[in-house]
């Protein structure tokens, strides 16, 4: 069954997560510090590419990327699925199915860590930009978008990383820097096989 995904990511989510794509050197840090602890030659996966993958390059890094619909068959010591790329699978089913897919990519000790959004329901009642909400689905509806974007709450993701073997490795952070969580802001974790 082919996964559907959003093809154009709303300019909304782009700004919501624009403390932490901002700062593909910071992504890139925290990426070669995870990846640091392979002993070897670390492998990186980026899904999407871009600034980030560029960021782990420079550093020196055995680096691809790659969309959910064209993974490697190789496996990495890190895979970093960033912003709003589980966001982008419509439904529940689908998005643990790309985290099962992205763990069978790594190898053993190897990290997932993705880059996600905490959802504040409370707040895009008040967003001019937000034109819907399905809390069922976990749908939502972006003035800037075609389709509804499917949030996943920090505590479904654990659920999804533990139902493809993977366990949350340390405290989630709300950036590259430990800074803390919070409702409406983005997310880091770090899950390890």
């Amino acid at each position: 069954m082919p996964t559907r995904t959003v093809e154009n990511p709303a300019a909304t989510l782009d700004a919501w997560f624009a403390p932490l794509a901002g700062d593909p050197a910071g992504a890139a840090a925290f990426l070669a510090e995870v990846a640091g602890r392979a002993g070897r030659r670390p492998r990186v996966l980026v899904l999407g590419g871009g600034p980030v993958a560029d960021a782990v390059a420079a550093g020196g890094y055995a680096v691809a990327d790659a969309g959910v619909d064209r993974l490697p068959a190789e496996r990495f010591d890190v895979v970093y699925a960033g912003s709003d790329v589980l966001s982008r699978l419509l439904v529940q089913r689908e998005q643990v199915r790309l985290v099962r897919r992205l763990a069978t990519l790594l190898r053993p000790g190897g990290a997932l860590v993705v880059q996600g959004f905490h959802p504040d329901p409370a707040r895009w009642a008040a967003h001019p930009l937000v034109t819907g909400h399905d809390c069922a689905r976990q749908l939502l509806f972006l003035a800037d978008a075609r389709v509804p974007l499917r949030y996943v709450w920090p505590a479904e993701l654990d659920l999804m990383a533990e139902l493809a073997g993977l366990a949350l490795a340390a405290a989630r952070s709300g950036g590259w820097y430990g800074e803390p969580t919070a409702c409406g802001e983005p997310v880091v974790s770090l899950y390890r096989s």
